[in-house]
């Protein structure tokens, strides 16, 4: 860092580097393998968040008069737009699910 307050880098020292190879020069950890990655289904978790906004929509049917009486109508508009957006989310989850486990199912057999 210069001392004159500037922010700014200094001048290169007209090293040809990649970013690469510059990082493998100054890292200073080994490599260690990667971690298994975690196997999980997320279209049951987009269903239940679903589910709990489908109940909150109930809810605020039941009680319309109470939240319009302390301003709250709007609430069920937003109960509404989670279901809408949960249900819309669940489905890309399914088709995201479908692949990823479809490919891992496949990646075995061509090792």
């Amino acid at each position: 860092m210069p001392t004159d307050g500037t922010s700014q880098p200094p001048a290169s020292s007209g090293s040809s580097a990649s970013p690469r190879e510059a990082y493998q020069r100054v890292k200073r950890t080994p490599d260690l393998p990667a971690p298994e990655a975690v196997k999980m289904r997320m279209a049951p978790i987009a269903a239940i968040g679903t589910l709990l906004w489908a109940v909150a929509l109930v809810l605020t049917q039941i009680f319309r008069e109470d939240l319009a009486d302390a301003g709250r109508e709007w609430w069920g508009a937003c109960a509404l737009t989670g279901v809408v957006i949960g249900l819309l989310g669940t489905a890309g989850m399914a088709v995201a699910d479908r692949r990823h486990f479809r490919r891992s199912k496949r990646e075995p057999e061509q090792q």
